[in-house]
């Protein structure tokens, strides 16, 4: 029987790379887990918490405006929204620790930080060392999809990654999608003071939910005051006079928007290529996430799994570490003892 270093390597430091990483550790198997950018992924530091704690933010003015509703006669308040800003990366400092390099190694996780490359399915380059495994688990997440538009990258446009760098309230916001992420930072935005627009490609916004949930959201965002546009594709960006405008088609006609600042939404991207999983024959679908079998295996080795936003097809935190819940125990297991998702 073949020896290996590790019985996991996982790649990936996210919500899905921790989950996997800490089951298997737990049972004191052998783990290398291996993350290029921080700790914590989009979790930690660009996605779930700092977006509920600006959010969190945003409803406390939005009841103070509301009081009324509440039996309150008077209340008003003012915000500093650098302060605000200052208080999210506060939140994810605090909670830092609990997704740190310095605790997975008390676990007993051989942590490394750096790219990752495979090299074949028992085999992973980190930093010049080549690992052998007997699995290896891809938990490599994903990141905004950027469009191809013209004039978008003269523009310093923002997305989920860099808007937590803002310190400036923008006055005029253009959020670009009309997907959770892209409405959650539009009512997020109004209810701060921006005058926000958001435009969506589709006839309704939130499209993969129910038809009544996008409709009261919809109805709800008219209520605050959002400019709503639907049936909306950005063309091109261009600044005119020191202007920025955003040019979209919109029932064959051009409608301009000027804008301070935008924000594209329109989905995520899976981070499948760039680290060898395309040279040992693994196989993507038609939007780069990995395909699986209903053990989380990829269909050319078996001993490759993958679980999080790099399979999908729901791209969110519970999900990730659900999946990796499988991924680690049949990884550990199989074929003794199998679990289908």
């Amino acid at each position: 029987m073949a020896k290996f270093d590790y019985n996991i390597i996982v790649i990936g430091g996210g919500s899905a790379g921790l989950v996997s990483a800490y089951i298997a550790s737990s049972v004191k198997a052998k783990v290398a887990l291996i993350e290029k950018n921080k700790m914590g992924g989009d979790c930690l530091n660009t996605g779930c918490v700092p977006s509920k704690a600006l959010i969190r933010s945003a409803k406390i003015l939005s009841y103070i405006r509301r009081h009324r509703e509440y039996g309150i006669k008077s209340a008003s308040a003012e915000f500093d929204f650098t302060k605000m800003m200052e208080r999210v990366q506060a939140i994810i400092k605090k909670i830092e620790p609990h997704d740190s390099v310095e605790r997975y190694t008390d676990l007993g996780v051989n942590c490394f930080s750096g790219q990752a490359k495979v090299l074949s399915p028992n085999e992973v380059e980190i930093n010049g060392t080549i690992l052998t495994t007997k699995n290896i688990i891809i938990a490599t997440g994903a990141r905004p999809t950027i469009p191809s538009v013209q004039g978008l990258e003269k523009v310093g446009f923002l997305t989920s990654d860099n808007l937590w760098d803002i310190r400036e309230l923008p006055k005029r916001l253009l959020v670009v999608g009309g997907g959770p992420i892209g409405s959650e930072f539009t009512q997020c935005f109004a209810r701060l003071g921006s005058h926000v627009t958001q435009t969506e490609i589709s006839s309704n916004i939130l499209t993969r939910e129910d038809d009544e949930i996008s409709q009261a959201l919809c109805q709800q965002f008219v209520l605050e005051g959002i400019d709503l546009k639907t049936n909306t594709t950005c063309k091109a960006i261009d600044t005119e006079d020191e202007k920025k405008v955003a040019i979209f088609d919109k029932g064959g006609k051009d409608l301009r928007i000027e804008f301070d600042k935008i924000l594209i939404a329109v989905g995520r991207t899976a981070n499948s290529h760039g680290f060898g999983l395309e040279n040992i024959g693994i196989k993507f679908d038609q939007c780069n996430r990995i395909i699986v079998d209903d053990y989380l295996r990829t269909t050319k080795h078996k001993n490759i799994y993958a679980c999080g936003d790099v399979v999908g097809p729901y791209q969110f935190t519970h999900t990730a570490a659900h999946q990796a819940w499988y991924c680690a125990v049949n990884a550990l297991f199989s074929p003794l003892k199998k679990f289908k998702v």
